[in-house]
């Protein structure tokens, strides 16, 4: 709930909150609008559920739920839409390809868009592994093949669902669909625009992901009017009447917004904005948009910016407000935990809330023209009433500079950072030396401990016979997971020795080596020979260490030379 605010020229009624009921829905599936004939306006909200389960679609009228209904697919937004004078209003929901009409919360029509061309590999490969020709591997392997040559999103919405799914939901999409895929997009977006202020009935506006607009007739559902994108759009903003002139803004994921008329022959944007857009709106003769970088921007039409707002916490989302008895029109700014509003010029209200909030609804719920519907993050709806009396005289310039002389001089962030540890420095001078010198004893403390436990887990050697006397050392270096051993060689018999080889053994699950098994051609008397090898710990993590052999073996000797049995130390884990 809101914060009460002291001061006696409030815009808004203390909230009353329904404590009976919990919302959890984006904001795009939130209506307000009557659904029987001479009825109040209520609050209609489309649930998504959880994993397919639950799907709802609820009525709320006054403090209580009214009425509710079963969905068949997930929504993805709803619209209150008027296609007969005669009859009780509708509700459109968009649920993947179709729209899904409701009359009196009761299934009433459903419209699928029209399908695309499927690619010919991708029917083909879905097709084989219907039929048992290829498994589910063989087709992930012929959709990557497909989705390198044309786009992932050019693919059929079920093989998208395929590639993202694991290997249990992989096997349930071939089960159900097999070779009986379809090309149908899925709706992004919808809309309506006034057909004519004499007749009052809506014209309904789908966008889709393959870039298609329908327009569509209310009544007999029959396509208008098209267009086809070069991006996908995911907002559309309708303005004007489809028999006279009408204007559709088109707001797409390159945050880029079209201006489309009936004429529209060549697709421009009319704002290309270089950060991503996050929420549009139409007011009045305005475009408000806002960006992820906390901007609020109001734009004509043609896309020329009229004021832009800087504001210092994250926004998410915007709502239009339009008061009719004093003409007062503004835009509803949703922040973590608060609101504001804001005309092209001003800031005129601002309204703190206790608990973070979710989004907001303005317009006509119950027989209240200007009602506030808000939503929390938990849940809860609060409604708030606009007050008639409410006072805008007192009005904030948002971007209003500051006096001159309350310019701080703006210091350079490495300056600033400097200038602190020097200060702190200054101030805890004895207690830093203290702490470098204690640190620097620990560090050559476990340096001088780690020698101590290499050199006390030395090699032990083991000679098998007094005819061939050869030395042998092995060297181990790093930390681990992989180490270098290098093994030192001293003949000490009278004549060369020939055809030997270095033979590495060690427990398999443990340790692997790269060369496992060095041959060496000659060994002169009394020449030291080196030999590196390169080993591995398979699974630092489990702490495990065992004993390597390092065996000097002739090919006519059944026993070998010398052996060396090291130690090894515990492995480190990787660096990352």
């Amino acid at each position: 709930m809101s914060k009460p605010d002291p001061a006696p020229n409030r815009k808004w009624t203390n909230p009353v909150m329904m404590t009976a009921c919990e919302i959890h829905c984006p904001s795009t599936c939130v209506a307000l609008g009557p659904v029987l004939t001479n009825s109040d306006s209520k609050l209609i909200c489309a649930h998504g559920g959880n994993r397919g389960m639950n799907l709802r679609l609820t009525v709320f009228s006054g403090l209580s739920q009214e009425m509710e209904a079963t969905l068949a697919d997930p929504p993805t937004q709803i619209m209150h839409f008027v296609n007969e004078k005669s009859t009780m209003p509708n509700i459109a929901v968009a649920a993947g390809p179709s729209v899904l009409v409701y009359k009196n919360l009761k299934p009433f029509y459903k419209f699928t868009v029209p399908t695309s061309p499927i690619n010919p590999t991708e029917e083909e490969a879905w097709k084989a592994v219907a039929l048992g020709k290829i498994n589910h591997n063989t087709l992930m392997k012929v959709l990557q093949k497909v989705t390198e040559d044309v786009a992932f999103s050019k693919l059929t919405p079920i093989s998208q669902t395929y590639m993202l799914s694991d290997k249990e939901d992989q096997l349930a999409l071939i089960e159900k669909w097999g070779g009986k895929i379809t090309n149908c997009p899925t709706i992004t977006c919808i809309t309506k625009i006034l057909k004519s202020k004499a007749e009052g009935l809506d014209i309904m506006v789908i966008a889709t992901e393959h870039c298609d607009i329908f327009f569509l007739d209310s009544q007999a559902f029959t396509t208008l009017h098209h267009f086809k994108l070069p991006s996908v759009p995911v907002v559309i903003r309708g303005y004007g009447e489809f028999d006279v002139d009408w204007r559709l803004f088109v707001q797409t994921r390159d945050s880029l917004i079209y201006n489309l008329k009936r004429d529209t022959t060549e697709l421009r944007p009319a704002i290309i904005c270089q950060s991503m857009i996050t929420s549009l709106i139409l007011l009045n003769k305005f475009l408000v948009y806002t960006t992820n970088d906390n901007i609020i921007t109001f734009s004509s039409f043609r896309g020329k910016k009229i004021n832009t707002v800087k504001c210092t916490e994250k926004i998410k989302m915007l709502e239009p407000f339009f008061y009719e008895h004093k003409q007062l029109s503004a835009v509803i700014a949703v922040f973590e935990k608060k609101i504001r509003m804001y005309n092209e010029t001003h800031l005129l209200d601002t309204v703190e809330y206790q608990k973070p909030l979710n989004w907001v609804r303005y317009g006509m719920y119950g027989r209240e023209d200007s009602t506030l519907v808000v939503c929390f993050k938990d849940g809860t709806i609060a409604i708030q009433i606009f007050r008639r009396n409410a006072d805008f005289r007192s009005r904030t310039n948002y971007n209003e500079a500051p006096a001159s002389h309350a310019l701080k001089l703006q210091i350079p962030k490495k300056t600033k950072v400097f200038i602190d540890n020097t200060e702190r420095e200054k101030k805890l001078g004895v207690k830093i030396h203290q702490a470098y010198q204690k640190h620097l004893f620990n560090l050559r403390f476990k340096i001088a401990e780690s020698y101590q436990t290499l050199t006390a887990s030395a090699i032990t050697t083991v000679s098998t016979t007094s005819v061939l006397p050869v030395e042998i050392a092995v060297d181990i270096n790093g930390f681990g997971p992989r180490h270098r051993m290098s093994i030192r060689l001293l003949s000490s018999s009278k004549q060369n020795l020939y055809d030997m080889h270095l033979s590495m053994i060690s427990d398999i699950d443990v340790y692997e080596f790269d060369t496992p098994l060095i041959p060496i051609s000659i060994l002169a008397s009394g020449k030291p020979y080196t030999f590196t090898t390169l080993l591995r710990c398979k699974d630092p993590e489990k702490s495990a260490t065992s004993e390597v052999r390092a065996l000097l073996v002739h090919t006519k000797r059944a026993t070998p030379i010398v052996t060396a049995v090291i130690k090894m130390p515990f492995s480190e884990f990787a660096l990352e």
